[in-house]
């Protein structure tokens, strides 16, 4: 696969799409995932798919080979799980080339809406850095030699310059180190439940977050309905789809309500992770017989509402950042520079 995250994310998309139609034309997976090695040029991806196909040949289940791979995202190898139990492999794998196809255009749409805000910020960090480190000594100085007295904001200024310019690598390396240690407590069980946690309730992402979740959670639950499992053994077996520690454990627990004979809508609007007009759905699919249909309905529209969202939070970020950029320039220039205009006039 690419390095690159969109070239990742487009050869999952077309390897999903290709082994999707290798199943639709009747082939077993034992036949077809060679035919997918034959077709891939990426030495890492065929190297992978040949490793698969070796595993699946000696009796290894789709999933279990997918996962050992070590080469596929979480969400992927849970998804054919799932397709692999309920037996309709070949949608999961459809859906599977759409949901990645879009990832990469969400990726390239947030790319192009940052591209120009980054530029300018790096231009305004350039001047400001200019004036720091140029203007405004030479203005301090001009201004002392006259009997000037130099402004409290301008010795701020000039010792927050100083600061960084002397301490750069000090900082670089706090950065760094401080980096190393959020990472390193996030692959501990009870902060990364934590982390997960925040995703779910934030009021910034969280919304969207949510939306994905349910659009996730309904899709692979449709399957699981449509394949005459039980309410019971779907959560337990979609809980992988969701990749999130909190958000597994809240549906764990709505299982359980579930076995313990709960109806199944009201132990997910009890999780509190879920729109109140997706329980409203789930009610009334339960109640009429017809969940399943239901859910992969949910799925559908709680996408393009996630989707929807986030087009609109791209949307904003250009003119935000440039916004933001702006104020911080004319921020600096207003309390440094035009003060020491404004006094040397007035020394002239």
């Amino acid at each position: 696969m690419g390095r690159k995250a969109k070239g990742f994310e487009m050869d999952l998309s077309l390897l999903c799409h290709q082994f999707a139609l290798i199943l639709k034309s009747g082939i077993h997976p034992v036949e077809g995932i060679p035919m997918l090695c034959e077709d891939t040029v990426n030495p890492k991806l065929k190297k992978a798919l040949e490793t698969i196909a070796r595993d699946v040949e000696h009796g290894s289940s789709l999933y279990s080979a997918f996962e050992a791979a070590n080469c596929f995202p979480a969400y992927m190898t849970a998804m054919i799980r799932v397709g692999e139990k309920t037996g309709m492999l070949e949608p999961v794998l459809e859906g599977l080339s759409k949901y990645y196809e879009n990832q990469a255009n969400t990726r390239k749409k947030i790319r192009s809406a940052v591209t120009y805000p980054l530029v300018l910020a790096l231009f305004m960090l350039g001047v400001i850095a200019l004036i720091a480190f140029r203007v405004v000594p030479l203005f301090v100085e001009i201004l002392t030699s006259l009997g000037g007295q130099v402004p409290v904001q301008v010795d701020l200024f000039i010792l927050l310059g100083n600061t960084l310019k002397n301490g750069f690598l000090y900082v670089l390396a706090a950065l760094l180190l401080l980096a190393a240690g959020i990472l390193a407590l996030s692959r501990q069980e009870k902060l990364r439940f934590l982390l997960d946690k925040l995703k779910v309730v934030n009021p910034i992402t969280g919304g969207i977050y949510r939306k994905i979740i349910a659009s996730r959670f309904s899709g692979a639950m449709a399957l699981t309905l449509k394949s005459g499992m039980t309410v019971t053994e779907g959560v337990g077996l979609v809980s992988g789809v969701l990749e999130n520690a909190y958000v597994v454990a809240k549906t764990g627990e709505a299982a359980k309500a579930v076995s313990e004979g709960k109806p199944f809508w009201e132990a997910v609007r009890d999780t509190g992770l879920f729109p109140a007009l997706f329980i409203r759905l789930m009610k009334s699919g339960e109640k009429t017989g017809s969940l399943d249909a239901v859910m992969d309905k949910a799925s559908r529209t709680w996408q393009e509402e996630a989707d929807s969202s986030l087009r609109r939070i791209i949307g904003f970020i250009e003119p935000v950042c440039v916004t933001a950029l702006s104020l911080i320039l004319a921020g600096v220039l207003l309390s440094v520079i035009l003060p020491l205009i404004n006094i040397m006039a007035s020394i002239g």
